[in-house]
């Protein structure tokens, strides 16, 4: 899939993950779709099914890691099954930035 996403000004691309991913925002939604992770946020663009696009955004929110998900303040991200990318990259680079942005 991979497209191209409208960055703010000073945001750059880290990675990019396809694949099956499942969000909780306060309800439960799976979706195959990229999952980029920026310097500022994470972002979800899904096409399959249903149109998505959702960023969840680092700043004054805290990020963890729990196995495969990635939590911003209130939302997690499950990765639950990588099509293209190296997922263990991907939490790595996640997990380079400060826990309380």
């Amino acid at each position: 899939m991979n497209r191209k996403i409208k960055l703010q000004q000073n945001e750059h691309v880290l990675y990019i993950l396809t694949g099956l991913l499942e969000i909780f925002d306060g309800e439960q939604n799976i979706y195959f779709g990229d999952l980029f992770l920026t310097n500022k946020r994470l972002y979800v663009i899904s096409t399959k099914l249903i149109n998505i696009e959702k960023s969840f955004w680092f700043e004054g929110k805290v990020k963890d890691v729990e196995r495969s998900t990635l939590i911003v303040g209130e939302h997690s991200i499950t990765v639950k099954w990588a099509y293209t990318g190296n997922l263990p990259y991907f939490i790595k680079a996640f997990q380079k930035f400060d826990v309380n942005a």
